[in-house]
């Protein structure tokens, strides 16, 4: 809005002033104010392009970081899962660790059976497992027969013992053996469900720190594309600034023009004056000293005054408007800046010919058509086709390519060194033919 106002305000100004200015002043004022938006438009047009190639470089670096992000995340719900498997292992190890406690307490009851049996085979006599206590048994005998009845008794109290003995120590070291394979199962599970759970931990801070990331890139992406929005606007105005600082400018020098060719009548029309008067007077002379000349005389010297050629009664034309440049025929600015403007601001797609979206060769075609001319659809084919000239004039199509390759973009020359054309980043707008981004990949003009 400020920039509207300033070149509002010079271009009243100028107006004002163009019948007090020459030409050249005229000229000088409004190409200052020219250059001003000009330099204006380069500068937007370099951060807009840096600040796309740092979106550009922001949208990979997202794009990785979310990767990774889904990377963890996969691993996340991987270890879940083992943490889920380690924890049924643990609860089937506490669950077998009670069944070994249950079967200890029903071998206990059988021991305590083959207590009572092993009392009730030597109730008459005291068995605690040393051999001084049978020997005894014997020596009470009575008798040979009753040595011998000992004996067997002795014998068979011994070998069932012995069975009762061994089978209690198996089973008591079975039970022993599955306490501590379970007990080591146990500790080993609570080892891994401790390890996993400190995996989880660390990966859920890994995931909080992609997140917060992604965040801040996102964040960083929003602020630079913002930028180049307003970076963007600002472009927009200080070209339209332009093409109505040119348009007034042409204003202004017509005003002057005009001026200058009344101011020129009017120094015309004062010498014919000053040249008629002294005619006039010296008529006037001979008419009173030749008074004795016949009235013929006199009739034919007033005839030979009306017949004499005065300049003030014919007043010299006005200077003809200078007809725009022709040579070698050819579409000229004037006549398709309407169509042009008339979609400024129109975004780039690519494929595009219609006033929803252009591209570039799109865009040039279309306004071409507005005035009956037809253009090859791509930028190359309008190049190849196009009469190469080396001076250009507004209305001439412009050329560029990318990395001295064929032709890949075109846009129509509006002097100045502007051009208007359909740019990706920008839609239909104007730009520098010489800027830092365009100079270097400038191929030449061409005219239909």
């Amino acid at each position: 809005m400020k920039k509207k106002l300033i070149v509002s305000a010079l271009t009243s100004t100028l107006l004002v002033s163009s019948l007090a200015l020459t030409p050249e002043v005229l000229a000088n004022e409004y190409d200052e104010a020219i250059q001003e938006n000009m330099n204006i438009i380069e500068d937007t047009e370099n951060k807009i392009h840096n600040l796309e190639g740092t979106i550009d470089s922001l949208h990979v670096d997202v794009q990785t970081t979310e990767d990774e992000l889904e990377a963890i995340n996969e691993e996340i719900s991987a270890n879940e899962e083992r943490v889920t498997e380690a924890v049924e292992k643990l609860e089937a190890a506490h669950t077998t660790m009670k069944a070994l406690q249950e079967e200890v307490l029903e071998l206990e009851a059988v021991i305590e059976m083959r207590n009572e049996q092993l009392e009730k085979q030597a109730r008459k006599i005291q068995v605690d497992g040393q051999a001084v206590n049978f020997i005894e048994f014997l020596i009470d005998a009575d008798s040979l027969s009753d040595i011998l009845g000992r004996i067997d008794v002795v014998a068979n109290l011994v070998g069932t013992n012995r069975k009762l003995v061994d089978a209690q120590v198996r089973d008591q070291q079975a039970v022993i053996k599955k306490q501590e394979q379970t007990e080591e199962t146990i500790v080993r599970q609570n080892a891994l469900a401790a390890e996993l759970e400190g995996m989880s931990e660390e990966l859920e801070q890994q995931r909080l720190e992609k997140e917060v990331l992604v965040a801040q890139l996102a964040s960083a992406r929003a602020t630079a594309e913002e930028d180049r929005d307003r970076f963007l606007s600002e472009k927009a105005e200080a070209e339209k600034a332009v093409m109505e600082l040119v348009a007034a400018r042409e204003e202004a020098a017509q005003a002057a023009q005009a001026a200058e060719r009344r101011r020129a009548e009017a120094e015309v029309a004062a010498s014919s004056s000053q040249e008629s008067g002294p005619a006039e007077n010296a008529s006037v002379g001979e008419a009173h000293s030749s008074s004795s000349e016949s009235s013929s005389s006199q009739e034919a010297a007033s005839s030979s005054q009306e017949t004499q050629p005065v300049k003030e009664t014919s007043k010299p034309k006005p200077d003809p408007k200078p007809a725009p440049e022709q040579s070698s025929g050819g579409v000229t600015w004037e006549e398709i800046s309407s169509y042009a403007n008339g979609v400024l601001g129109t975004p780039y797609l690519y494929g595009g010919s219609t006033t929803r979206a252009f591209d570039c060769s799109g865009f040039t075609s279309y306004v071409f058509r507005q005035v009956g001319v037809n253009l090859p659809r791509s930028a190359a084919g309008q190049y190849a086709s196009s009469q190469k000239v080396s001076n250009p004039r507004p209305g001439d199509l412009v050329f560029f390519s990318e990395n001295g390759s064929r032709v890949s973009h075109v846009g129509i020359y509006v002097g100045n060194g502007q051009f208007i054309g359909a740019q990706t980043s920008t839609g239909v707008a104007y730009t520098q033919v010489h800027s830092n981004y365009w100079g270097r990949r400038l191929v030449g003009y061409g005219r239909y």
